[in-house]
């Protein structure tokens, strides 16, 4: 018992050492500056220095192999209601186990696959990367909390959106494939003009010239920028909501 409770003490240990202010600064710089170096290496000018870049994504890339070795340790401690195997498998499959994953693989497999020119389709999933600022930005976290707060609402605004994108595309393609049979070859091609028009972006690429598809086109364009609105609304009432209990927290 005293051995399982050290154990466990061990645990706390390094999972409040994770949480720590210096930690949460530290793997914040090797996010940004990894980001950073990976932008840059996109730069034809940049070529000469794409050694240093590479090696500066490769050093982040361990400290965050550190960090995820430590988290998998300490998960029983975040846990302590699950079994130490169930804790650190709850972790491994969570949203950020996968992208804290997905942060060491140019350590792990760079290496392996240097000379194999594959080294660039290896270094592509690391723009997941990204997705480690959630967990040590504020600001992502609070959105993050504003769409769970209203996810369902979320869910039913989107899928009568869909609805619609969806009827329109099918009606259109019988509307214009006659008058535009290499335009709107088959509904595919329809429902990209319907998301296009639904969303009021017009890029210009599709777009009906048969009368009763121009009526057609208005009418979606119309109702896409009522329908765009709903989720907007919702979003930004979360927001105030969130951000209102907040502030009667910090009065109180």
């Amino acid at each position: 018992m005293n051995i399982k409770k050290h154990t466990m003490q061990i645990y706390d240990t390094i999972l409040k050492y994770l949480m720590s202010r210096f930690v949460h600064y530290f793997v914040l710089f090797c996010i940004l500056i990894s980001i950073t170096a990976i932008f840059f290496s996109s730069f034809e000018e940049m070529k000469p220095y794409i050694f240093l870049l590479f090696g500066i994504t490769y050093l982040t890339s361990f400290v965050f192999l550190i960090e995820y070795i430590l988290r998998i340790i300490s998960a029983p401690a975040k846990h302590p209601d699950l079994s130490i195997f169930k804790s650190r498998f709850k972790y491994l499959f969570s949203f950020y186990g996968f992208v804290d994953f997905v942060a060491i693989l140019p350590f792990l497999l760079v290496y392996l696959y240097w000379n194999s020119g594959i080294v660039h389709v290896i270094v592509l999933p690391y723009i997941f990367i990204i997705f480690k600022l959630i967990r040590y930005s504020r600001s992502f976290r609070l959105i993050g909390n504003v769409l769970s707060a209203v996810k369902e609402e979320l869910i039913t605004a989107y899928t009568a959106c869909g609805i619609v994108i969806a009827f329109s595309a099918i009606l259109m393609y019988y509307i214009e494939r006659k008058a535009q049979p290499d335009v709107f070859q088959n509904i595919g091609d329809s429902l990209w003009w319907s998301v296009v028009a639904f969303t009021t972006v017009g890029y210009g690429d599709i777009y009906p010239i048969t009368p009763l598809g121009k009526i057609l086109g208005s009418i979606i364009s119309m109702i896409g920028i009522a329908m765009i609105a709903i989720p907007t609304g919702i979003i930004g009432s979360s927001f105030l909501n969130i951000m209102q209990k907040r502030n009667d927290d910090n009065i109180k």
